[in-house]
């Protein structure tokens, strides 16, 4: 069973997506931490129990990896904060992947990465390309964690209100969606020449904030 985790801001720099956030939802997301294999680091909140929030860039402190960094951050066309990916969370990642792979979605392979005092996997390509063009959801498992690490970060209160993504590739996510399963999954997908993922999330103070 697959199951919606988290969605991220990719941008450039932190800085530039923190103000991001501040300018289109009011809220100051607070520092996350860093991702040593993949030189990024990220800001971040809870949004429930099992989901969270999280802005990413690359770390300018950190060494160079020797592979190409996750969520496609090497591609200079990222200019902009905007949301960049939606990341799904599998009680087996192997088996999860080799279906998507029997469908001719290369997710990657299983990685292990680090934050601070977390470890868990979750699938990278070897060229750290999103596939699909940027519409294919990223797959982690969180398996040897018994609590969501999302009941650890702060809350803002705010909650995902809903999820679309318009795509020229929504059959065969859907086809992928509908193989592997899916626990409740706050995405509408749906036809579109060009990729472009749209969060709108609900703030505590009763408004709506569009993230895009």
């Amino acid at each position: 069973m697959l199951r919606f985790d988290h969605i991220a801001i990719g941008c450039a720099t932190l800085e530039q997506g923190a103000a991001y956030m501040a300018v289109r939802t009011g809220l100051t997301v607070p520092i996350g931490g860093e991702h040593p294999l993949m030189g990024t680091h990220n800001l971040v909140m809870s949004m429930g129990e099992d989901t969270f929030f999280e802005v990413i860039a690359v770390n300018p402190s950190a060494a160079k990896p020797m592979r190409p960094r996750w969520f496609g951050l090497d591609d200079a066309r990222l200019t902009n904060p905007r949301p960049h990916s939606w990341i799904l969370n599998s009680d087996d990642l192997e088996t999860d992947l080799a279906t998507a792979k029997s469908l001719g979605i290369d997710l990657g392979s299983p990685t292990t990465l680090t934050r601070g005092d977390m470890t868990w996997r979750f699938a990278v390509r070897e060229d750290g390309a999103i596939p699909l063009e940027g519409a294919a959801p990223m797959i982690m498992e969180w398996s040897e964690m018994s609590i969501h690490p999302a009941t650890k970060m702060a809350d803002l209160g705010a909650r995902i209100s809903s999820i679309t993504l318009a795509t020229p590739h929504a059959s065969t996510l859907n086809k992928l969606l509908n193989t592997l399963g899916d626990g409740n999954m706050p995405i509408e997908i749906f036809n579109s020449p060009d990729t472009n993922l749209t969060t709108t999330l609900a703030l505590i103070d009763g408004r709506e904030a569009v993230l895009d």
